[in-house]
Parts: structure tokens; sequence; C-alpha cells
């Protein structure tokens, strides 16, 4: 009698879970493919183009299945339910993110060599070449200034040893701006988002003071700036990696009561502006392109001050908070991103009559960084 109750049971699970597969298969066929994944701000794959030469080769297949997986109904609900169960199983790190005490942070990466000795060879040669005022500022990761955050018994690779070796390799000419004590002495405020790999505006404050004394820029206080909240619900590149639930940011921009007009030229699409800041960011994926509308390969800003100075800024997505705090210093910022710039470095460097050089760099994509000499050489 047991036994005939427990296959009916089973019989009617049978059928419910059969239902529940095929109410899945037509809402998956009836809705429209996404193109895009804002969870995890990424393309999604379409459905493949058939050809027998994919099918004998088996790509067809292999397309097939990143369809199927990236257009599952309810995909980007699952990144987060994924999180929440790592949490409760006491999972500590998903691919290269700790899933720290209320906050998501980036695992230090590991340095390309090879790469690495080639890039500073070229940053040297560079700045003995041209003789300017030259610095390289080298950030320091959340994992690194906020590791009392990081899951018990998290092993990461010493970004410390990292940034010794890397300062140590660089020519007299080039001035090291070292940051880590700065951050250190503030490491409990709100120095990198719980949500994203970036370090906030408040971090950037504090580098700029130093970067400011090491350039003469003068002192300069957090009251010289008037503060805005720009977005209370940022959720950043790590939540979209790999979930999460309850984690999200504030953005915040410094307006320095000290800026004169000026105009924001994207050599890239050609587009101008009378802003560093972009709204249309704020709403995108990534809420962080509201600094310079995300990253590009050459963008020049011209200001009505009277500084004599023209700033050429070779950096990563770190130095795009940085740029706010630059603005009243120089009549003209050039801002080259190796990774899109595909100009001759040294026209761009003789046509805006460079007096500064600011090498400006997270050191996560410092160590394996791979476009830096190709631009410089």
């Amino acid at each position: 009698m047991k036994q005939k109750r427990s296959e009916i049971a089973a019989h009617y699970i049978a059928r419910i879970v059969f239902g529940l597969m095929c109410v899945v298969l037509v809402i998956n066929i009836l809705i429209p493919d996404q193109k895009n994944s804002q969870a995890e701000n990424r393309s999604l794959q379409t459905f493949p183009d058939f050809s027998f030469d994919d099918l004998l080769s088996g790509q067809f297949s292999r397309d097939l299945n990143n369809y199927i997986s990236d257009q599952f109904v309810g995909r980007d609900s699952l990144i987060h339910i994924r999180y929440l169960l790592n949490k409760m199983t006491g999972v500590k790190k998903i691919d290269d993110v700790y899933l720290g005490d209320g906050t998501l942070i980036q695992e230090n990466s590991t340095v390309n060599e090879e790469q690495m000795n080639r890039n500073l060879n070229a940053i040297n040669n560079f700045c003995i070449n041209h003789q300017v005022r030259s610095g390289f500022l080298l950030v320091p990761n959340a994992a690194n200034i906020q590791s009392n955050s990081l899951p018990a018994y998290s092993n990461t690779a010493d970004q410390d040893a990292q940034m010794d070796q890397i300062f140590s390799m660089l020519d007299t000419s080039v001035m090291t701006i070292d940051v880590r004590d700065t951050l250190d002495k503030h490491k409990d405020e709100y120095l990198y988002y719980h949500s994203d790999h970036h370090w906030t505006s408040l971090a950037t404050f504090y580098a700029f003071q130093e970067l400011a004394s090491s350039f003469e820029l003068g002192k300069v206080k957090k009251s010289d700036y008037t503060i805005y909240r720009v977005s209370d619900n940022f959720k950043g590149t790590l939540a979209k990696k790999v979930g999460s639930v309850g984690i999200q940011d504030d953005i915040e921009i410094y307006v320095s009561e000290n800026l004169d007009d000026y105009v924001v030229m994207d050599e890239s699409n050609g587009t101008r502006s009378c802003s560093i800041y972009n709204s249309e960011g704020l709403e995108s994926s990534n809420a962080y392109d509201v600094f310079l509308g995300g990253n590009t390969g050459l963008v020049q800003i011209e200001s009505l001050n009277d500084s004599d100075r023209h700033l050429l800024l070779i950096k990563d997505s770190y130095a795009n908070s940085m740029v706010q705090f630059l603005l009243p210093y120089y009549r003209t910022i050039t801002i080259v991103d190796p990774r899109y710039f595909y100009e001759d470095i040294e026209r761009i460097f003789n046509l805006n009559l460079i007096t500064d050089v600011l090498f400006l760099y997270n050191t996560n994509t410092f160590v394996q960084d791979t476009s830096i000499a190709d631009v410089l050489e």
C-alpha cells in the first residue's frame, strides 16, 4: 500500500515537473531574445546562424548551448540567487571576486613580468626623452587597503610587494606618487565601491592631495568642492559578475569652487560637451560611466583658465574620477587610454605643448596591461 502511494506521488510530481518544464519552454519561446544582460553587463549569445561547416566542426552545437544558457528566462535573477546560496553555504570566492562582509572585493592580480618590464622601460624612455614634469600614481586596490573586509583566511597576491617592485624600477626622472599610507589612514571610510572594482571619489580626493603636493599644484581641502550625490543605487561590475543582494553604492562628484568654463572633446566619436560628467552614464548599465562617459582612446579638455600648464594623462579607468580634481589647474588636459588609442603619441604630445605627464593606473590593471608599451614606443 505504501509502495502504491509513493508510486502515485512520484507520478504526480513527474507530471508537475513536466508541466513546469513545458511552461518554461513556452515562455522562453515567446519572450524575445535579449541582446544584453544588465546583471552581467555583457552581450548575450543570439541564435546562431546555421552552416554545415559549423555543424561538422561542433561550433554550431557550442553556440547553441551558449544561446540556451544565455537566453534562459529569469537568468539575471538566478545570478543573484546563486550569490545568496553561496553566502549561505560559506563560499568565500566566485572566480576572482571575494564575497566579503557586505562587500565584494576583487582578488589581486598576479604579475605579467615580461610585459610589465616592457611597459616600465617604455615609460622610463618616454619620460627621459621628453624632460617634462612626469609622475606615476599607482593605486592600490581594495584587497590591499581594506583587507580586513576579506573573508577569513583569504589568500591573494601580495600587492605591496608588486607596488614596491614597480616603484623601484622607475627612472629618477619619474616622480613616484605612493598613496598607500594616505589611503590606509582612511581605510575605514568609503574608499572603494562595495559592488564595483573602482575607487570612490572620496578615495580619489585623498590621492589628489598627494598628487597636488608632488606636482606643486598647491594645497587642497574638501571645502574647496561642492559634493553632489548623483546615484544611490549603483551596482557595479563585481555585482554583475557574481550577483549581489542588499549591496549597492552611492556615487558622488566633486565640483571645484574655482572652476572656469571648459569644453570636452571626445576624439573617438567627434562629440563635444561642456561637462566631464555624463548624465546618460547614470542611466546605463554601468553608472561609473558618469565620469567622462566611460573609456575612450583620446579625450581633449580645453579650459578658459589662465594656467600655462598642459597635462598629458595616460591612464586606465581609475583616472576617470581624478579628472574632476585636475580641471582647475591646467589649460588643457589630454587624456590617453592606451587600450583604445591608435594614434601617434608624439604628434599628440607636441601638438598640445605638454608640460606635465601623469601615468595613473590601479595596480591590478597595470601588472597585466599589454598596451602601454605599444603606444609609447
